[in-house]
């Protein structure tokens, strides 16, 4: 089990009318997004709003469908629900852009950190960012879909490197980018919109994060933008893992599996595999 301290900001900065960032907290389900959309006439506050309440609804079983299929038909292990939580926004967001002239062409970008018994899911669709800070470390742990990012390290720079490669919505179907690992106390997770990552080094997120409780890290962030310019909405959700409890029961259930696995190798004669930590991914 895992305890979070939770906090986080949305600011429309100095520039912009209308603040198209969302984000969501909810220490219930262990959910945390920060979401931009993009899109003219309010379509980008739309494009957001629905990204996190379909996800977070989803995710908590108590979401209408609309009349479509969802895109799971049995309970899936916690991240492919994660997975399957942003397709069926994608589902949501393109279909309300296709029934709504005023909203056509709209999306979002996605960064969500969704916690299980002892590890963190991170995925992100578009170029939000989600940090790991860990052991005076600072780790991204979300993908940039932009261009300048899909470019080979040695390709020239693009005018418009910032345009999206991927957003929630902007199409029929989206593939998110998903990583697990396991949390321990004293990380921290900062997620984002890139109104804040443009104007705040990683290395000062690393520095205030780590300095200063969540809710006011979330306040010193959001000002240092501001003070840079602010030039666009400006969105931060900081989270800090103040305990962790695995369950014994876990391991004792590798460790079962793994002694069984060992005597049938010895029964058979076939090499046996890694120990009851050992993790094999395809």
């Amino acid at each position: 089990m895992v305890t979070i301290e939770s906090a986080g900001i949305s600011d429309v900065g100095r520039k912009r009318e209308a603040n198209e960032d969302r984000i969501l907290i909810d220490d219930a389900q262990g959910l945390y997004m920060v979401a931009d959309g993009m899109g003219g006439h309010q379509a980008g506050e739309v494009a957001s709003e629905l990204v996190v309440k379909s996800i977070c609804d989803f995710l908590g079983d108590s979401g209408a469908s609309n009349g479509a299929a969802r895109p799971w038909a049995r309970p899936s292990p916690r991240a492919e629900r994660l997975l399957a939580g942003i397709e069926w926004s994608n589902r949501v967001v393109h279909r309300t852009a296709a029934e709504h002239d005023a909203y056509r062409g709209m999306g979002s970008t996605v960064a969500a950190v969704y916690f299980s018994e002892d590890t963190l899911i991170a995925a992100n669709v578009g170029d939000s960012p989600i940090y790991l800070v860990r052991n005076g470390k600072i780790d991204l742990l979300s993908v940039p879909h932009t261009l300048l990012a899909d470019l080979p390290v040695d390709a020239p720079v693009p005018l418009m490197g910032n345009i999206l490669t991927r957003a929630v919505g902007s199409k029929s179907a989206v593939e998110a980018d998903i990583c697990e690992l396991n949390c321990f106390k004293g990380d921290i997770l900062v997620i984002c919109s890139d109104g804040l990552s443009t104007k705040v080094a990683p290395a000062e997120i690393l520095a205030i994060s780590a300095a200063q409780p969540p809710a006011a890290a979330c306040r010193t962030l959001v000002e240092l933008a501001n003070q840079r310019g602010g030039d666009d909405n400006i969105s931060a959700v900081v989270l800090r893992v103040t305990g962790v409890r695995r369950n014994p029961s876990s391991f004792i259930g590798k460790w079962v599996g793994w002694m069984k696995q060992r005597l049938t190798s010895i029964a058979t004669g076939t090499p046996p595999g890694g120990g009851p930590d050992a993790e094999h991914h395809a």
